[in-house]
């Protein structure tokens, strides 16, 4: 009796409505989750702001780009591990119209998948989180990392503090 208690209760936990769904904007994101438990703006070290909503024992952190959701991490409060059920679930919940296909990882602890606009889905079995990543998420990435780094003035103040006088 336990058991389908739990079962069930699983059950509920991923049939409610905290789940990615890549494109959103923030607007929408907040319609469907709830008012968000903490957020925080794009900066030097990232391009992406981040909007967190908790619900039904999962952790859901939106990465958001331009005011669209670029990409997701889900896991659960108590950071225990999904099953294969959960996964389909959390997955089944955002296919764009397309299937998620199971695809090789480069890292041994995850799993990943890939549908037919190039989002990705990867299953960091030792961190217990499905990650979500829009082809939006990978070039802002790239464009992030492409920028050349702002001079560091302080360095280059001492340089000239030190430099021999000009003849």
């Amino acid at each position: 009796m336990r058991r389908v208690i739990s079962l069930l209760l699983v059950f509920c936990l991923f049939t409610a409505p905290l789940r990615a769904n890549l494109g959103e904007t923030i607007q929408q994101c907040v319609a469907r989750y709830g008012k968000p438990n903490s957020y925080s703006e794009a900066g030097p070290k990232s391009p992406f702001g981040t909007v967190v909503f908790v619900a039904g024992g999962l952790i859901l952190v939106v990465f958001v780009y331009n005011d669209k959701e670029v990409g997701a991490r889900v896991s659960k409060s108590d950071k225990t591990a999904f099953s294969d059920a959960d996964l389909q679930t959390i997955m089944g919940a955002d296919t764009a119209g397309s299937a998620w296909t199971s695809v090789k990882s480069d890292d041994p602890t995850c799993l990943a998948w890939r549908r037919g606009d190039n989002a990705q889905v990867l299953y960091d079995q030792v961190q217990h989180m499905v990650i979500f990543t829009s082809t939006a998420m990978s070039d802002a990435l790239h464009a992030a990392s492409a920028k050349p780094a702002p001079p560091n003035l302080s360095s280059s103040n001492a340089a000239m503090t030190n430099a021999a006088p000009a003849n």
